[in-house]
C-alpha cells in the first residue's frame, strides 16, 4: 500500500518536471484544449491479446509457447497490480497530460545518449516553390512565415486543429515547435523554451548571427525586411570555429563541452541566443543535384553549419529548402503543421520584395554576430565532434524512390487504403531482400488525445504474413488479401483510439521500475526483445507541403523508411547503416518498388473495383 502510494504521489511530480518549461498555449485555445479527451488506458487483457498477436508471426511455435507462458503469468501475477497502479498514477495527473508523456520524454529522447543527426532527428525537405526563388530570397519568406505562424500561435489567431470528421486535436505540443531548445546534461537532457522568443539564430560558413523577426509592437517582420537583413551578413571569415558541430556530438561528450562552450561571458551570451531563438537557419553553402542528395544533405549534412539541438530551417545554395527538427519535443504532425504555413510563402512573395525592398531598407536591422572564443582545448573538441559527425552520415546509406504504381487516387478507385497496401509492400520487399519478417515498426499519431503523442502499430500479422508467402508461391486469392488489408485496418483504427499495446506495457514496465519490483517476466521472455526490435522502421506521412521525409534506422542492423503518401504516387527515402548486414537503401527501394506493382497487381485481379453509385 505504501509503495502504492509513493508510485502515485511521484507521478505527478514527473510529469511536471517534463512540463514545467513547456510554453503554454494562448488564453483562446483553452475551451478548444478542454474538449480533446485524455488518453485512455485500454484494459489489461486486451493490451496482452494485442500483444501476443504482435509475436505470434515473428515467432517459432516454441518461442510462442514461452511468450503466451510469461503473458498468462503476468496476468495472473504482476500485471493487475501495476494495472492498478498505472491508474492511480494517471488520475493524479492534471486533464492537461498524459500517462505516457513524462515517461516517452526519456526513454524515447532525451535519455538516449547517441548523436541526434540520423538516430533522433528527422528532415523534410519543402515542395519548391512555383518559381525558382534565389537562397536569401527564399531564406527570408520562409522566416517571415515562421514568425507569422509563432505569431498567431501565441495570439489565439492560428486555427484549432480538427480531424478529418471535426473532432478536435490537441495543441498542447505546438507551443513547443518554435522556441524550445534541447540542452544537453550528463545521462539524460532537458528542454528549455524562451519566454518570448523573437529572433533567428543564423548559421553561415560556421558563423553565427542573430537576426530579428519581429518589429518593436511584437509584429512579424515582412519578408523585404528580413532580406534586407540577411543581405548585410558580412562575407565569412576564413576559418570560424563552427561550434554548431558539438550538437552532433554524443549526448555526453557535449554535455562535457558545454561547460567548456561557455566559459566566458561572451561565449555564454551567443549560446544563450541560439538556445533561445525562434528558430535556426542554416544557409548552407552546397547544392545538392538530386533528391537523394537533398535528403542526405537535410538529414545529415555538414556539421559545421548546423544546430541540431532546435528545429532548424535550411536553405542551399540553389534555393531548395528542408527542415531539421529536434524529435523530444513534437512528432510529424506538429511539424507538418509548421511546414504546411511556410509551403504557402512563394506566391506573392516577389511582388513584396519589389515593392518594399527600397522602404525596408531603413528599418531593417544588421544581423549582431554572435561571437564565440574557442580556446585549442574547445576546438578539439568541436573537431572531434565534426568528426565523429561525419563518420556516422558516411556509414548512412540513403536512397530516395517515387513510386508510380499506387497512388491515394489509385486506392480511392479501388476502395483499399494506400497506406496498407504500402505497409504490405514493406513487408514483401524485406522478405524477398533477406528471406523472411522482421520486426516492423509503423508511427500512429494519437494527437486526437490530451498530450498524445504517439502509439506503435505492429504491421506484421498473421494474415500478412499468409498474405505473402501466398504471392511468393503465386496462389494468393481475394480472402488471403482482404484479410491482411482487413487486420491492417484494424490495428490502425486501435492505436488511433488509444488501445495499441506497446505504449501501455511500457508504462507498466517503468511503473515496475519505480515500485523497485524486479523485471516482471513478460520483459524478460524473448518475445519482448523480439516484438521491440523495429528492423524495419516505417512512417509515413500527407502533406503537399513535403517534397520528401527521411530518417535513419533505429536499429544499427535495421532500416528506415519515411514515405509521404499523394494522390499521384508514394515518395519515398530508405536508410541503411553500411556494413551492417541490412540491405542497401537502393535494393530496399527498388524491391519496395518492385513489390507495390505485385500488390497493384493482386489487387486489381482479386478485389473487384466499387461500381460508382448511380445517382438517379
Amino acid at each position: 500500500g505504501m509503495l502504492q502510494r509513493a508510485a502515485a504521489a511521484a507521478a505527478p511530480k514527473r510529469w511536471w518536471l517534463a512540463n514545467s518549461t513547456a510554453p503554454l498555449l494562448a488564453p483562446a485555445y483553452a475551451a478548444h484544449q478542454r474538449s480533446v479527451p485524455r488518453l485512455p488506458i485500454p484494459p489489461l487483457g486486451e493490451t496482452l491479446e494485442r500483444y501476443l498477436r504482435a509475436a505470434q508471426p515473428l515467432q517459432t511455435l516454441e518461442e510462442h509457447a514461452a511468450t503466451r507462458a510469461a503473458v498468462a503469468q503476468f496476468f495472473d501475477t504482476d500485471g493487475p497490480g501495476l494495472q492498478r497502479l498505472l491508474e492511480e498514477a494517471d488520475a493524479a495527473l492534471p486533464h492537461d497530460s498524459s500517462y505516457l508523456e513524462s515517461l516517452w520524454y526519456r526513454l524515447a529522447y532525451l535519455g538516449p545518449r547517441s548523436p541526434v543527426p540520423i538516430h533522433a532527428n528527422p528532415c523534410f525537405t519543402l515542395a519548391p516553390p512555383s518559381r525558382h526563388t534565389p537562397p536569401l530570397e527564399r531564406a527570408a519568406g520562409l522566416l517571415a512565415k515562421a514568425a507569422q505562424w509563432a505569431h498567431a500561435l501565441r495570439t489565439g489567431t492560428l486555427t484549432a486543429p480538427t480531424a478529418k470528421g471535426g473532432s478536435p486535436l490537441c495543441m498542447a505540443l505546438l507551443p513547443a515547435v518554435l522556441g524550445t531548445a534541447r540542452i544537453p546534461r550528463q545521462g539524460c537532457d532537458v528542454l528549455h523554451s524562451a519566454s518570448a522568443p523573437d529572433a533567428a539564430a543564423v548559421c553561415r560558413r560556421g558563423e553565427w548571427y542573430s537576426v530579428p523577426l519581429f518589429d518593436a509592437t511584437g509584429a512579424p517582420l515582412p519578408p523585404a525586411t528580413l532580406l534586407d537583413s540577411l543581405k548585410q551578413l558580412p562575407p565569412a571569415a576564413a576559418h570560424a570555429p563552427a561550434v554548431g558541430a558539438l550538437t552532433a556530438w554524443r549526448r555526453d561528450e557535449w554535455a562535457e563541452a558545454r561547460a567548456a562552450l561557455s566559459s566566458s561571458p561572451q561565449n555564454e551570451s551567443s549560446r544563450k541566443a541560439i538556445d533561445e531563438a525562434l528558430l535556426v537557419l542554416s544557409l548552407d553553402d552546397s547544392a545538392p543535384a538530386s533528391p537523394t542528395e537533398l535528403a542526405r544533405a537535410s538529414l545529415c549534412g555538414d556539421a559545421t553549419a548546423r544546430w541540431y539541438d532546435k528545429l532548424q530551417l535550411l536553405v542551399f545554395a540553389d534555393g531548395q529548402a528542408a527542415i531539421n527538427f529536434e524529435h523530444a519535443p513534437q512528432d510529424g504532425a506538429q511539424v507538418v503543421s509548421l511546414a504546411s504555413h511556410l509551403a504557402e510563402a512563394g506566391e506573392h512573395e516577389a511582388g513584396e520584395h519589389e515593392a518594399g525592398g527600397r522602404r525596408a531598407a531603413a528599418r531593417a536591422a544588421p544581423p549582431r554576430r554572435l561571437r564565440f572564443d574557442v580556446s585549442p582545448e574547445l576546438g578539439a573538441k568541436v573537431e572531434a565532434a565534426r568528426a565523429c559527425a561525419a563518420a556516422e552520415a558516411a556509414a548512412l546509406d540513403l536512397d530516395t524512390a517515387t513510386v508510380r504504381s499506387v497512388s491515394a487516387g489509385w486506392a480511392k478507385g479501388r476502395g483499399v487504403s494506400l497506406d496498407g497496401v504500402v505497409q504490405l509492400s514493406f513487408q514483401l520487399a524485406h522478405r524477398r531482400l533477406t528471406g523472411g519478417l522482421s520486426s516492423t515498426y509503423e508511427a500512429c499519431s494519437t494527437q486526437s488525445f490530451s498530450h498524445g503523442r504517439t502509439e506503435v502499430i505492429r504491421p506484421v500479422t498473421r494474415e500478412s504474413a499468409a498474405l505473402l508467402q501466398r504471392l511468393e508461391e503465386g496462389d494468393a486469392d481475394a480472402a488471403a488479401l482482404r484479410a491482411a488489408l482487413d487486420a491492417q485496418r484494424r490495428l490502425v483504427a486501435d492505436c488511433q483510439r488509444g488501445h495499441g499495446h506497446e505504449r501501455h506495457l511500457l508504462a507498466l514496465l517503468v511503473q515496475a521500475e519505480e515500485a523497485g519490483m524486479p523485471t516482471p517476466g513478460l520483459f524478460r521472455d524473448s518475445g519482448w526483445a523480439t516484438v521491440t526490435a523495429s528492423l524495419v522502421s516505417t512512417s509515413g506521412l500527407r502533406s503537399p507541403a513535403l517534397g520528401w521525409f527521411a530518417f535513419g534506422p533505429v536499429a544499427r542492423q535495421g532500416v528506415g523508411l519515411g514515405y509521404l503518401l499523394s494522390p499521384d504516387g508514394v515518395a519515398l527515402c530508405a536508410t541503411s547503416f553500411r556494413g551492417s548486414g541490412a540491405p542497401r537503401a537502393a535494393d530496399l527501394a527498388a524491391a519496395v518498388d518492385e513489390a507495390c506493382t505485385t500488390l497493384r497487381g493482386a489487387v486489381e485481379t482479386l478485389i473487384p473495383a466499387p461500381q460508382p453509385t448511380s445517382k438517379l
